[in-house]
């Protein structure tokens, strides 16, 4: 399994990075239904934006010391497409507004 990731392919990046977000909205999720608040209000919903922390740091574990640039590109392109989505979800569902409130 060590070995699979140290491959410079961009199923390394899908796996990884997807995965990363995968498992924290997993956790968080069961965290949240333990606490018996599932489903999440709106405010909740917002603490799923933290998938983004682990990606992130796996971002930075791929550029910086190991160079792989087909897994760095990869996890940028997660990186960007997740966060937009995310935002547009927020936006969409009017859990964030950008509107100032009285």
């Amino acid at each position: 399994m060590k070995r699979f990731f140290t491959q410079d392919t961009i199923l390394v990046g899908l796996v990884a990075g997807l995965g990363a977000e995968l498992l924290f909205c997993l956790l968080l999720a069961a965290g949240l239904l333990v606490a018996g608040q599932w489903p999440p209000t709106p405010n909740q919903i917002r603490w799923f934006g933290g998938m983004f922390i682990p990606l992130l740091l796996i971002l930075r574990a791929y550029a910086k010391p190991k160079r792989y640039i087909a897994v760095t590109k990869t996890l940028a392109t997660i990186l960007f497409v997740t966060f937009v989505a995310f935002m547009f979800y927020l936006l969409s569902s009017h859990t964030l507004t950008l509107t100032p409130q009285p």
